[in-house]
């Protein structure tokens, strides 16, 4: 991946100017990058979240479940150009003006000299596609599985070990087949146990009420 120029901003978001994304990891620069779960609504409540599996050959995270689709803002982009991400991921084609947003939030990883300190907008977007209609890229996504809102929310609560998870995940002939299994929070991008929560619970109000989903 080419070292592309990133905004880099202070604790306040202040905009600072722009610096290669390698140095922002080495040096703890704030930065930006867009967040968006992508959510199947069940008729029975038990709405279903997507859960992307990072491709084996990514330099951060590499074979770990993460966000449905996410990436860096490159420098003088904006949250709306964000969605690039979702279709260089997974093949959606998507209108900005469809995502609802849900917050803006800090997150902070330090380990082994990577400093990751990021301002996360972070988006809803609803979908009635089945996996298998999407165009996941095999450099990107090693897979999408699907779990539920109730139990991302108990997993990451610490009320449960594991949860039972489906999808399509990347063959040896770089085919997406089906699997079911159970998976861990160790499984998981490490973003703080209580984003997760809170992602869920602000979904969780979105599908009970849309009016009343707090930005």
């Amino acid at each position: 991946m080419s070292d592309e120029l990133i905004d880099i901003y202070d604790g306040n978001m202040n905009h600072l100017g722009t610096a290669p994304r390698s140095q922002a990891h080495r040096e703890g620069l704030w930065h930006k990058a867009f967040h968006c779960w992508i959510v199947k609504r069940a008729s029975d409540g038990r709405h279903r979240v997507l859960l992307q599996l990072r491709s084996k050959n990514k330099d951060t995270h590499p074979s770990l479940l993460d966000i449905s689709a996410a990436g860096h803002l490159k420098a003088g982009e904006q949250p709306r150009d964000g969605i690039k991400n979702i279709e260089e991921e997974l093949g959606i084609k998507v209108d900005f003006d469809k995502l609802n947003k849900l917050f803006t939030i800090n997150h902070v990883f330090e380990r082994n000299g990577y400093i990751n300190h990021e301002f996360n907008p972070t988006y809803l977007l609803e979908t009635d596609k089945n996996l298998s209609e999407l165009s996941m890229n095999p450099n990107e996504v090693d897979g999408v599985l699907e779990a539920t809102i109730d139990d991302l929310r108990n997993l990451f609560s610490h009320k449960v070990d594991y949860i039972y998870v489906s999808g399509l995940l990347l063959d040896e002939y770089e085919n997406y087949v089906p699997h079911t299994g159970s998976v861990s929070v160790s499984d998981f991008v490490p973003h703080e146990d209580s984003y997760y929560v809170k992602v869920m619970d602000t979904v969780r109000r979105y599908f009970d009420n849309p009016q009343k989903l707090a930005v």
